[in-house]
């Protein structure tokens, strides 16, 4: 099955660009030229990953990957910023609004490719580390609830023996 990915960009040369790039890489692309066009479409493809532009109109990248991060039917969609050679990083507001890694326009084939799978691996393994602490968590919850099972079960015994007509018996006398 092929990754869905929603492209965010005013430039059609990076739309077109970005296309042919991921295109043989098996992505399903959707581009849109606007961040408010790309939270519409966002909401109706639901892709895999979101490559947006910081500097775009209506909405800029930062503004996006905010509303994406804070929306719990797309919080967990990782988000990559695209920007400009000449544009600075604020690296403390793209770690603020939650973006997962930017990347610099212009870019190589392989450095957007490497950044894409970067995301995914690092997706993927907390999804496993999230995956085995549920598992762990499981098997304790299952150990305590037969520990606590056993201390009943001896209880009641101990419990219906106490209770028992044998118990109240007097011995007799010899």
């Amino acid at each position: 099955m092929s990754k869905r990915l929603l492209l965010a960009d005013d430039s059609i040369t990076i739309q077109k660009v970005v296309e042919l790039i991921l295109a043989d890489e098996g992505y399903e692309i959707k581009a849109v030229g606007d961040g408010e066009h790309a939270w519409t479409v966002l909401r109706e493809f639901m892709p895999d990953i979101v490559l947006a532009d910081i500097e775009m109109p209506k909405l800029n990248g930062y503004q996006l990957c905010e509303k994406i991060k804070n929306d719990d039917s797309t919080r967990g969609i990782p988000v990559i910023l695209l920007a400009g050679a000449f544009e600075p990083i604020d690296e403390d507001l793209m770690k603020d609004v939650g973006a997962d890694d930017y990347i610099v326009k212009p870019f190589e084939s392989q450095e957007l490719i490497s950044k894409i799978n970067a995301v995914f691996a690092e997706r993927e393994l907390i999804e496993e580390e999230v995956a085995g602490t549920l598992e762990e968590a499981g098997e304790e919850a299952e150990a305590i609830e037969t520990a606590e099972a056993v201390e009943t079960a001896e209880a009641v015994e101990a419990f219906a023996a106490a209770e028992s007509p044998e118990a109240f018996e007097q011995p007799e006398a010899a």
